[in-house]
């Protein structure tokens, strides 16, 4: 059987777009420069070990250059491409090869790391084959899932406040006019976190609150995934009878509304899973993932089981930590930065693991934590303090759509997306629009409003966000704040906060300076006689005539 192949995303990079890169050499060669300790070999071998530094003639020869046009190294190929030197066509051809050799030489370890094929969004897995038959979508038509979240619904949430919401208020909450003005932004399916006993008892209020719900929004042609969320007294390691028996109820519930694609399990507890299947071998099962349990996923072969991907990247202090306006946009400019990369987990699931992921969290506009500064276990690093700086501002707007555009096409890479959120509760529908407050960069319905959010129909014409790193103007300096020093012109390379100079991939060659001593020594005039002298004197002045 033919292994997975890593190779550019034509796309996205074809002889048309590759000459719209702002960086070729730092979007591609600085991502694999430094694989495999920078070496990459070629199959069959050819008793070389070859690198940025050095060039296989192959690479050249293949795209018809021959002689003192072939490639030698990495730098000569985007000195040789910016200087037309060579075609659109050829540097795309050039840039193939390396990127699928150098995945190739670390093929035996390419299983085991989830971001192996990661180019910032650039490239992607292909000859991947399904052990199971695993189907590549969870809907009919199959189009991506493209959801929102019912936040704040039935688990209290910054939707609400943190406030539980009695059920008259959950359907004064969401109403038949919010599914239709989903439909017509593009969303084909709602996300609805429930407790896990939420169907336990089938006469219950709240399963009855769900029911409607999801038949309110099938009457307009949306479709429902049930996510159970796990209990606070329940364990990842096991499930107690009373848990199977939860699990059971809500399976049992899923199977019999037409509408509902999927249930997500609240852990990743293959015993979890066999409660399901005791009600229904076929039902639709999402297991629950972060980015930092991708390798350690173990269930049984199952074809209707796929991965529920939290992509969420605003709790760790790096991620949320700032305390002035341009740490702020850097802030922003890293979050723009990290999120094409998530492609190549996306598709390292479904190609090595036979799990299609579906992003079931962390998609939105958030760049920090600021959205719970009224829960107790929030703490204050200075993150929340300026929010009112990227009301009205351009830079925030232009960043915000990057950021949107960058999520929602790599997150579309697998079975969809569910955003996090509709809207607030309470909030009237005239301020729909307003980004005024922090939680309303997790709600759909406002984020669209404002002008932030890309086009849902054709998200692969979104590849263009991932083209070019985000504009690195986070220095302040436009409408609002006096402007700063102008970035470090590194060249090939990059500016280093850390040592406060340039960093470089392949160094550059250095500066000539003069030596200690003469390399040559001083011609002397002791051999050279008087006819000598003489003849040159006539020569010099037969020229000066």
């Amino acid at each position: 059987m033919s292994s997975p192949v890593c190779t550019i995303d034509r796309t996205i990079i074809n002889e048309h777009t590759i000459g719209d890169m702002d960086d070729l050499g730092l979007a591609v060669f600085a991502k694999l420069c430094g694989v495999n300790r920078g070496a990459f070999v070629l199959d069959p071998p050819d008793g070389k070990t070859y690198g940025c530094l050095s060039f296989p003639e192959v690479f050249s020869t293949n795209v018809g250059l021959e002689g003192n046009d072939t490639i030698p190294d990495s730098a000569t190929f985007t000195t040789s491409f910016a200087d037309g030197n060579i075609t659109a066509s050829q540097a795309v051809e050039v840039v193939d090869q390396y990127v699928s050799t150098v995945y190739k030489s670390s093929a035996e370890g390419a299983s085991l790391n989830p971001f192996g094929c990661d180019v910032g969004g650039l490239a992607t897995l292909t000859n991947c084959t399904s052990s199971t038959g695993t189907p590549s979508s969870l809907r009919k038509d199959k189009d991506i899932v493209k959801a929102v979240t019912l936040s704040g619904a039935f688990i209290p949430s910054w939707a609400t406040g943190g406030e539980r919401l009695t059920m008259e208020q959950v359907q004064e909450f969401y109403t038949k006019k919010d599914f239709e003005e989903m439909v017509k932004l593009g969303v084909n399916t709602i996300q609805i976190p429930v407790p896990c006993d939420a169907f336990y008892t089938s006469e219950g209020d709240m399963a009855v609150t769900i029911t409607k719900l999801v038949n309110d929004a099938a009457n307009v042609g949306l479709s429902a995934i049930i996510v159970l969320v796990k209990p606070e007294d329940m364990t990842d390691d096991g499930a107690t009878e009373v848990v199977d028996e939860h699990l059971k109820a809500a399976a049992s519930f899923a199977k019999s509304m037409p509408s509902v694609l999927a249930l997500q399990l609240p852990s990743p507890n293959p015993s979890l899973l066999s409660s399901v299947r005791s009600e229904s071998s076929k039902l639709p099962v999402l297991i629950p993932v972060n980015k930092g349990d991708l390798t350690n996923i173990g269930f049984p072969p199952d074809k209707h089981i796929f991965a529920a991907l939290d992509t969420g990247a605003t709790t760790a202090i790096g991620d949320i930590a700032s305390s002035d306006s341009e740490g702020d946009r850097m802030k922003m400019f890293y979050h723009e930065s990290i999120t094409c990369i998530d492609r190549s987990p996306i598709e390292w699931l479904a190609c090595y693991q036979d799990m299609p992921v579906y992003v079931t969290s962390g998609f939105d506009l958030a760049i920090d934590d600021c959205m719970n500064q009224d829960s107790e276990e929030w703490k204050d690093y200075g993150q929340c303090d300026r929010f009112e700086e990227t009301v009205d501002s351009g830079w925030w707007k232009r960043h915000r759509q990057s950021l949107a555009g960058r999520q929602m096409f790599t997150y579309s890479k697998g079975l969809g997306w569910s955003y996090s959120g509709w809207k607030m509760y309470g909030d009237a529908e005239e301020s729909s629009g307003d980004i005024d407050r922090p939680e309303k960069l997790l709600c759909l319905r406002d984020v669209a409003s404002a002008g932030l959010m890309a086009p849902m129909e054709d998200t692969n014409e979104l590849g263009t966000f991932c083209l070019n790193g985000p504009l690195g103007d986070f220095v302040m300096g436009d409408e609002t704040f006096a402007p700063t020093a102008t970035p470090v012109d590194c060249g090939y390379g990059w500016w280093n906060e850390t040592i406060q100079n340039c960093s470089y991939w392949i160094p550059p060659q250095p500066t000539p300076s003069p030596t200690y001593k003469p390399t040559m020594p001083c011609p002397s005039c002791k051999e050279i006689g008087t006819t000598e002298l003489s003849l040159s004197a006539a020569v010099g002045a037969t020229i000066a005539l």
